[in-house]
């Protein structure tokens, strides 16, 4: 792995612990709008970066009120997965287009990965809990997109590329 991939993974995942443990009250719970959540975007351009979005996964949810395994364990794990899943849609079915369709897909992943946790926690209704955690995800990913491709923009204008190598791109 190269030493960039490994640095930008770093600091995804640093700043995806600091938005959310700074946000802490919207942060946590059942009903939860992790602001940190639009840093998911830049998994679109850098798989890579998965591993920043779980790394920073696991250190938020040491905080969590529900902190355990499926805190820790599970939810890092979907994160990727969902992340892997949101890429590959967007370069291979989608070209490099729309990328407000992978990452409505990845809401519902995280949703539905969030909701699982919190019915086997708390014995609740699996779509009562689902729901406002996909809306949230929504909420935040599908208009973060347009957000993280313009920072990207301004980020390649300044030399910095979060792209993955382009002969694989």
């Amino acid at each position: 792995m190269k030493t960039r991939y490994i640095v930008l993974s770093s600091i995804v995942a640093a700043l995806y612990v600091v938005l959310t443990v700074g946000l802490a009250p919207f942060s946590y719970g059942p009903i939860q709008f992790r602001v940190s959540e639009i840093l998911k975007v830049f998994v679109l351009f850098n798989p890579f970066l998965v591993v920043g979005i779980g790394i920073g996964t696991f250190f938020a949810n040491l905080l969590s009120p529900n902190v355990g395994p499926l805190e820790l364990i599970w939810m890092p794990f979907t994160d990727m997965a969902g992340g892997l899943i949101a890429w590959a849609i967007y370069h291979y079915i989608l070209r490099n287009r729309l990328a407000v369709v992978p990452m409505a897909i990845y809401a519902f992943t995280t949703g539905a990965a969030v909701g699982l946790m919190l019915v086997l926690l708390s014995g609740e209704n699996f779509w009562m809990l689902t729901l406002p955690i996909i809306i949230s995800e929504a909420i935040i990913l599908v208009p973060g997109s347009p957000i993280i491709l313009f920072i990207i923009k301004m980020l390649n204008a300044r030399g910095i590329d979060m792209r993955m190598d382009s002969h694989i791109n």
